[in-house]
């Protein structure tokens, strides 16, 4: 049975639990849905870190009180300023 996983350990050990429990391609498709599911879901989580770490470096830089909700709007009309 071809297992095609990107990692080589994940390869070997998808070909064992297979050969061992003597499962069918079926089993194989859903350990490489379970490692696609694991590998978008751990970029999604660096995506996150990232953009917080330049949220805060932009706070850094900017200033926390540099602009508040009553510099956006005008207090007369209550529109954008």
């Amino acid at each position: 049975m071809s297992v095609d996983l990107e990692h080589e350990p994940i390869h070997d050990l998808a070909r064992r639990v297979i050969r061992l429990a003597e499962e069918t391609q079926y089993a194989a498709q859903v350990l490489e849905r379970r490692l696609d599911a694991l590998e978008r879901r751990s970029e999604a989580a660096g995506r996150a870190e990232r953009i917080l770490s330049i949220a805060a470096g932009m706070r850094t830089h900017l200033g926390r009180d540099r602009l508040s909700v009553d510099d956006l709007y005008d207090p007369d009309t209550g529109l954008p300023a």
